[in-house]
């Protein structure tokens, strides 16, 4: 395990939020995430944590490597695994960039498109963390993606990965979702958890669990009274599964689905 994985573990455990902590130490807070993605962090870097966290590395450290944490450690990546079925991106500017508060603009022929920050692969362990955050966002390169009318709310992008939601049933086709597609969609707020979802009105669901990751799939049961709701693939070889509301931190509504374009 790198010693970057390490501080994002030991950050999470501590519960201390990015925010506070790289205000605590004098950084930026991408700079925090950048640590996440290093092999082996400079003794002024982890001098640093320890002064902002009050904590001696030497000790935490051993805690992820050896002894009793080492099994905790391991049980949670066989039982919470992150799998990433799509890709992160964010729509600007809503609200990242901070010169065009346009979200959507309309182009010279009349259609009407949207910018879009992509985050890269390296960028997307860190989603969990750092989504509520505007600076995770920053930095990030901008492509323009069509829409066919105006929406309201929030909105992020997402790149399809894997074959989750593909089925070579003709019957299907229509509805199947493309490894390198682009999902854009809306956020249903938790609020709106509370209520039955209107799962037969949208083909595909972008779910983010706090453990299992980021999630494409149909919803086809809510059970409201038990904060339950029922997911399924169109691919056959993913099986139906159910999730507690209270194990996922956002869904979004998929509105479009947009061929990839660099």
């Amino acid at each position: 395990m790198t010693e970057g994985k390490i501080l994002e573990l030991i950050i999470k455990d501590k519960k201390f939020k990015i925010n506070q902590l790289a205000d605590m130490l004098g950084i930026a807070r991408g700079t925090i995430y950048n640590h996440f993605k290093e092999d082996v962090l400079s003794p002024d870097i982890k001098q640093r944590y320890e002064t902002a966290m009050n904590i001696d590395w030497d000790v935490e450290i051993k805690k992820y490597v050896s002894g009793k944490h080492e099994q905790k450690l391991d049980t949670r990546k066989e039982v919470s695994k992150p799998r990433l079925e799509a890709d992160v991106i964010s729509l600007a500017p809503d609200p990242y960039d901070q010169e065009n508060r346009e979200k959507i603009f309309e182009l010279a022929d009349g259609s009407l498109a949207m910018n879009v920050r992509v985050v890269p692969a390296k960028a997307q362990a860190g989603y969990l963390l750092g989504f509520q955050d505007p600076e995770y966002f920053e930095d990030m390169d901008v492509i323009p993606v069509n829409v066919l009318k105006r929406h309201a709310g929030d909105y992020l992008a997402f790149e399809v990965r894997g074959d989750s939601m593909t089925s070579y049933d003709p019957q299907f086709a229509r509805r199947s979702i493309y490894e390198g597609q682009i999902a854009i969609g809306r956020e249903l707020s938790k609020q709106h958890w509370k209520s039955k979802l209107h799962i037969h009105s949208n083909d595909a669901w972008i779910i983010v669990h706090k453990s299992e990751g980021i999630l494409i799939k149909e919803i086809v049961k809510h059970d409201v009274e038990k904060g339950i709701i029922t997911v399924h693939s169109l691919n056959p070889d993913f099986k139906d599964k159910d999730y507690f509301l209270g194990d996922i931190e956002q869904i979004f509504d998929v509105l479009q689905v947009v061929d990839k374009r660099r």
